[in-house]
């Protein structure tokens, strides 16, 4: 691997001073002077009520009678860190908080699908066991609203009731539903931010579900759950800007006090204290290790972790994801190796399909191929029936759910987000589903939106590598999908000392500019010590990050990507 660039560099006029470099990035960013200090300082007041959440107040008391009169509830959730931490949050809200409140117990159990045997969302098979099991009520936490032809042939042959909680797109004519929705988007009444997580749509349900009950619903960041959202958020590619980026803040408060073990243990495990938990571990540390479950295991061992009180058990439960999680990330690297041998990198949007793929890796390795080569990705895996279920990724400029649904007539179901989609595709229609969508694309997807760019936010002197100036940037955190972290670049310098490490896998150099030295890192880039050499004079474009090593802090940058200097 190399980190010399092959994109076009978009680099800012000036060079910024510590003194003003978050106004620019901020302005940079599409924000006025007047958003600033809102932006720097947020309050989990500004966060609007469960009361502007479409269907809430029915769905809480729905859920209050069905406790009321000692039905037994089922919380059907998803098998990805959002679907889970949706069903965690509900399930302990019902079982421990409730329960507290009224002093009796509350009937309600958790049901996480099986991604291979019954698939993303409500099934006949998931159905058919949670009625088996006695189930009065089924609530749904981010999947459920693109089943309305299975929930309502339910309706109609069982005494079974439905309340839906979903974040995904809307399909149409969903007005006219017969069952309880609670939705961000739903038509004339959309929740004042609608690029939320499913578990954060669960949340605001619970703060209904408290306002009727009296329990208290404030926001504060004791808040239960509130670290399950920002987890989720952060994993599911909520854009952390607005509420998002209040949410990510305070639950990451949250989630250093400790007080949730099992991920606490993850985290111990990672080698990470949790105390210095930030939005990266959550998005690839505790979420691949959650997500390791519902893709090569089972997704209740990762709700088991969230919502223990055991210390033992929570270890316990922490060790078998994290073996899990190393497990996965092998089958990863195998399967992309085998797809790379056979795209067509020349196409617009990259299709690939194989015969015996885990289909719980098949999304992981859709996002790597999308992130290298800069094009949508659809990787594909057949089934024992002979369907294929297939996961997609997608650039910003192109919404992959909306060019799949165009060709609904090969899929046996499909759902997702802009960026993101899942689908199944009928026995011996892959082909031509493939030749339609790649059609598609070729049609709505320009030569220059596949351009690739690099955006620097603010070229700064090797002077500026300081503790003053990491201490600034660090005021826009937490970073993440929508809130990058800032890219620096520094013009010019010339590598005074190269150091191979780990056998020459990872590179640490000293480059200087005038009378400055600068330290910087690049990791798995064997290729780049045969390309760079001491007295060569580069341009780096990274982040700065700090390194405490013996009680001593210093600032480095961590490199994304490099050129020579022209």
């Amino acid at each position: 691997m190399t980190y010399e660039s092959s994109k076009k560099w978009i680099i800012p006029e000036n060079i910024s001073s510590k003194d003003g470099i978050v106004e620019e990035i901020l302005t940079k960013r599409g924000l006025n002077k007047d958003e600033f200090n809102d932006y720097l300082n947020p309050s989990l007041s500004s966060i609007p009520t469960w009361e502007k959440l479409y269907g809430a107040n029915n769905a809480a008391e729905k859920i209050i009678k069905a406790v009321n009169e000692n039905k037994r509830i089922f919380i059907h959730g998803d098998f990805d860190v959002d679907g889970i931490s949706a069903t965690a949050i509900m399930w302990d809200f019902l079982y421990r908080e409730v329960s507290d409140k009224l002093g009796k117990k509350v009937h309600v159990l958790p049901y996480i699908p099986d991604r291979v045997d019954e698939g993303y969302g409500l099934s006949k098979s998931s159905v058919d066991a949670m009625i088996k099991e006695g189930g009065n009520l089924i609530v749904t936490v981010d999947c459920g609203v693109r089943d309305r032809v299975l929930i309502e042939e339910y309706m109609q042959n069982s005494a079974c009731e439905f309340i839906v909680t979903d974040h995904h797109a809307l399909p149409e004519n969903i007005e006219d539903i017969k069952y309880t929705l609670v939705h961000q988007m739903f038509p004339q009444s959309e929740y004042p931010e609608q690029r939320i997580s499913g578990t954060f749509v669960a949340f605001l349900l619970t703060q209904a579900i408290r306002s009727q009950l009296e329990i208290d619903s404030e926001l504060s960041i004791n808040s239960r759950g509130l670290d399950l959202v920002a987890l989720s958020t952060v994993t599911d590619m909520m854009p952390l800007v607005g509420i998002n980026r209040t949410i990510v803040k305070y639950g990451l408060e949250q989630i250093r006090m400790g007080s949730r073990y099992g991920l606490k243990y993850i985290m111990e495990l990672s080698g990470v204290e949790i105390a210095d938990t930030d939005s990266y571990h959550l998005g690839f540390v505790i979420g691949p290790r959650l997500n390791a479950a519902g893709r090569i295991g089972s997704a209740m061992d990762a709700l088991k972790l969230l919502v223990t009180k055991d210390k033992m058990k929570a270890r316990e439960y922490a060790a078998k994801l994290h073996n899990l999680n190393v497990q996965r990330q092998e089958t990863t690297q195998s399967i992309i190796k085998e797809a790379e041998q056979i795209l067509n990198i020349e196409d617009t949007l990259l299709f690939i399909s194989g015969e015996e793929w885990h289909e719980g890796i098949i999304g992981l390795v859709a996002g790597k191929l999308m992130e290298k080569y800069g094009k949508p990705v659809i990787v594909a895996t057949k089934t024992d029936n002979g369907s294929y279920k297939g996961s997609a990724r997608s650039i910003a400029s192109f919404n992959i759910t909306k060019a799949v649904s165009n060709f609904g007539d090969y899929l046996e179901r499909y759902g997702g987000h802009a960026q993101a989609a899942g689908f199944t595709v009928k026995p011996n229609e892959l082909e031509r589903f493939k030749k339609k969508l790649i059609k598609y694309a070729n049609e709505n997807i320009s030569t220059d939106v596949l351009e690739r760019t690099l955006e620097i936010d603010a070229i700064i002197e090797p002077t500026d590598v300081t503790q003053d100036m990491y201490g600034e940037i660090d005021k826009l955190k937490p970073f993440g999908y929508g809130n990058s972290k800032p890219l620096i670049m520094l013009k010019g310098v010339e590598i005074n000392e190269k150091y191979l490490m780990k056998g020459g896998e990872h590179i640490k150099l000293r480059l200087r500019s005038g009378m400055k030295d600068v330290i910087a890192l690049m990791f798995n880039c064997r290729e780049d010590g045969e390309k760079l050499n001491e007295g060569d004079t580069i341009d780096i474009a990274g982040s700065l990050t700090e390194n405490t090593w013996n009680g001593f802090r210093s600032i480095e940058v961590q490199v994304k990507e490099w050129r020579s200097t022209n």
